[in-house]
């Protein structure tokens, strides 16, 4: 009997494998997609050499040669055959020091964008809405759609500046939705004084994701909000100001209690040997760095004055870019590219009609630029 059911299963699973053969191929597999997130496009950038790129938010500074080889001898010395620490310790211990933050309040990752996907999955329930103001950086929608998630906008106002007063009436309508707040703010420039933000926090029942990845840039400092509201989260990266963007590392300071939660959904070993040390050695290294921010901030305005010479309308800035405004920006955008000269057309953005993004370059960039918006300007005008 045992040997009669052995072979009628062996001979229904010789069919159903025939059956399988001979089936049609099947529909595409898009269709397991949720269809939020296949509404989305895929984030995409030209990122083809051009001598002057000021499109990214760069700064014009790699980091001096014996750094990089300080910070390659420490790699090579490395077995590369062992996974690195689980959360990058060492690292968390001296962004404490530097912050004047307990160390267990600091979480490290693969960039500061990997830590606020963390942070959405950990804190947002399936259909919560999260607040997001506009204009703003484009990957926070697709970040809370991930997340299970659904972005409530806000914004954007007129003259483009933070809708701090709209968001505040969004937090009052109902305080429990977390709030994603971009300051300085990518792509405007635009910063909030730190006590509007604290008027936010007063009244938030709900996490207040602060992004502050050009917060070296800018005149305001969050970091005391920390003591006084364990429900704000600062996200900051060493893309920008620590000439670490090829690096991808990025951190977070928050309420160590809370830190510890989210290390359960942050992936371990997320932090290769090569960032953590890069990270460690940048810090450093940090009055070199202090000295070349000091630089940038220098150049900032004169790059405002060029600008504004040539016509341009140039909207307040915080970070290290400036947005401008001209009739022409599409034209002008192409042929800055055509002469080496690569700026981000941000058009696209809500309330940013006519608007174009450039980073603060070097003194060479400067130079360049305006010699190309000057032909370019004639060239409209003939």
């Amino acid at each position: 009997m045992k040997d009669e059911r052995a072979s009628g299963e062996r001979g229904e699973a010789a069919a159903a494998a025939q059956e399988g053969a001979n089936a049609t191929p099947s529909a595409d597999p898009r269709r397991f997609v949720r269809p939020q997130l296949r509404a989305l496009a895929a984030y995409h950038l030209d990122l083809s050499p051009c001598p002057h790129k000021l499109d990214q938010n760069e700064v014009p500074f790699d980091l001096p040669r014996r750094l990089k080889e300080r910070i390659a001898r420490r790699w090579l010395a490395r077995d590369w055959a062992r996974y690195p620490d689980f959360h990058s310790d060492e690292l968390r211990r001296r962004l404490g020091r530097r912050h004047r933050w307990p160390w267990r309040g600091v979480l490290v990752g693969n960039g500061s964008n990997e830590l606020l996907g963390v942070v959405l999955e950990a804190v947002v329930r399936s259909g919560q809405e999260v607040l997001i103001h506009l204009p703003s950086f484009g990957l926070y929608k697709a970040f809370v759609l991930r997340a299970g998630g659904v972005p409530r906008f806000v914004g954007p106002r007129p003259d483009v500046r933070l809708p701090l007063a709209e968001l505040a009436a969004a937090v009052a309508e109902d305080p429990r939705r977390p709030l994603i707040l971009c300051s300085p703010n990518n792509p405007t420039g635009d910063a909030a004084e730190p006590a509007a933000i604290e008027r936010l926090l007063e009244a938030l029942d709900a996490p207040l994701l602060l992004d502050n990845a050009y917060g070296e840039f800018c005149r305001y400092d969050y970091r005391p909000l920390l003591a006084r509201h364990r429900h704000l989260i600062l996200l900051r990266t060493f893309s920008k100001a620590w000439s670490l963007a090829g690096q991808r590392l990025g951190y977070l300071l928050a309420d160590p209690g809370l830190v510890d939660e989210l290390i359960k959904v942050k992936l371990p070993y997320n932090v290769g040997h090569a960032s953590a040390i890069a990270g460690e050695e940048a810090l450093a290294a940090g009055a070199a760095v202090d000295r070349r921010i000091r630089v940038i901030l220098g150049r900032r305005p004169q790059w405002k004055r060029m600008l504004e010479g040539l016509g341009f309308e140039v909207f307040p800035s915080e970070a290290n870019f400036l947005l401008v405004r001209h009739p022409q920006a599409a034209r002008i955008q192409r042929a800055l590219e055509a002469r080496g000269v690569r700026a981000r057309d941000v058009s696209g953005y809500p309330g940013l009609d006519l608007c174009l993004r450039l980073s603060v370059g070097s003194g060479r960039d400067l130079r360049a630029t305006e010699r190309a918006l000057r032909a370019i300007l004639e060239e409209i005008r003939a």
